[in-house]
C-alpha cells in the first residue's frame, strides 16, 4: 500500500506557461489525502512558489520536499534544513570566471543574487534571470538553500560547464532540472530529494516501500532510482524513463492526477494501484 506520494512539478504534475496546477489535479490531491496518504511536491523550487504553482490552495502542498530536497516541510511548518557551504558555493564562483556566458545564481527567500556578474548581461536576458535584482562580488556569508548557474548557451554548452564545476566541485552535485535548458541546479553531493524524500518518510514513520514518487527530470533520476514504486511521466528524459519502474501518460493529460486517484482508490483497501500491477 502507498502511504506517501512524493511528485515533481514541471512537466510532471504542473504543465502549461502560468504552471499552475489544474482543478483535476487539486481534486486529486484532496481525494488522496482523504484516502489517507501523504502528498508532497518534491522539487527544486522554493517553498514560496508553492501557492501560486498550487492555485492558492495551501492545503494541497503544505508538506513538501523543497530546493532539491535542502528544505522539508511538514504540515506547513520547516521540519529540516541542509544549507550549502558558502565555500564551496565560493569555488563555483572561481570555477564560472573563465566561462563569460556562466553565472552564479542564489536565492535567499524570495530574493535572486547574481554574483560576481556584468549588471547589464543579466537584465538584458529576464527570460533566463528570472527576477533577478540582486548583484554582489562574493558570495555572502549567510546560509542558502537554493542556488543554480545560468548558462547562455546551448544546452551543450551547459553540459561543458556542468562537467566542468563538478570536476572542480566534488562536494557539490550539479543537475539540469528543465529538459532542453541549461539552467544547473546545485546541491550538497550526497544529498537530492531522494534523501529528502527519506527525511520526511522516517518523519512520517513509513517504509520505502510504501513510498511512490513521480518524476521527468535528469534531477528525478536520483529519485527514481531510489524508490521501489517510481514512475515516470511519458514526456520524460531518456535518463529519467529509464530509472522509473513504472510508467504513465503525458504530463498534458494529467496523468498524475489519474495515477494519485487509482493510488487512493487503492488504498481504501489497503492494495497497490492498478497501474503498479501490470
Amino acid at each position: 500500500m502507498i502511504r506517501l506520494v512524493l511528485s515533481d512539478l514541471d512537466s510532471t504534475l504542473v504543465w502549461g506557461e502560468r504552471h499552475v496546477i489544474t482543478r483535476h489535479a487539486l481534486d486529486a490531491i484532496h481525494t488522496l489525502r482523504q484516502a489517507g496518504v501523504y502528498f508532497a511536491p518534491a522539487t527544486g523550487r522554493i517553498y514560496a512558489d508553492l501557492p501560486w504553482m498550487f492555485d492558492g490552495d495551501d492545503r494541497a502542498c503544505s508538506t513538501a520536499v523543497t530546493s532539491n530536497g535542502q528544505l522539508i516541510y511538514l504540515d506547513g511548518e520547516l521540519a529540516h534544513s541542509v544549507p550549502l557551504d558558502v565555500s564551496a558555493l565560493s569555488r563555483v564562483v572561481e570555477g564560472v570566471a573563465d566561462e563569460p556566458d556562466a553565472f552564479l545564481v542564489l536565492e535567499y527567500g524570495r530574493e535572486k543574487y547574481a554574483v560576481d556578474a556584468p549588471r547589464e548581461t543579466i537584465l538584458s536576458h529576464p527570460e533566463l534571470f528570472w527576477h533577478v535584482e540582486r548583484f554582489v562580488d562574493s558570495v555572502p556569508e549567510r546560509p542558502c538553500f537554493k542556488a543554480n548557474v545560468r548558462v547562455l548557451g546551448s544546452m551543450a554548452r551547459g553540459e561543458k560547464v556542468r562537467a566542468s564545476l563538478a570536476k572542480a566541485c566534488p562536494e557539490l552535485s550539479f543537475v539540469f532540472p528543465m529538459p532542453g535548458l541549461p539552467h544547473i541546479d546545485i546541491t550538497p553531493a550526497g544529498w537530492g530529494k531522494a534523501q529528502g524524500g527519506d527525511w520526511l518518510m522516517g518523519r512520517l514513520g513509513f517504509s520505502p516501500d510504501e513510498v511512490c514518487c513521480f518524476g521527468d527530470a535528469d534531477n528525478d533520476v536520483t529519485l527514481l532510482g531510489h524508490y521501489r514504486n517510481s514512475v515516470a511521466v511519458a514526456n520524460a528524459t531518456k535518463l529519467a524513463a529509464r530509472a522509473a519502474r513504472w510508467h504513465v501518460g503525458l504530463a498534458t493529460d494529467d496523468a498524475v492526477a489519474d495515477a494519485l486517484l487509482d493510488i487512493a482508490d487503492a488504498a481504501r483497501d489497503g492494495g497497490m494501484p492498478s497501474f503498479m500491477r501490470a
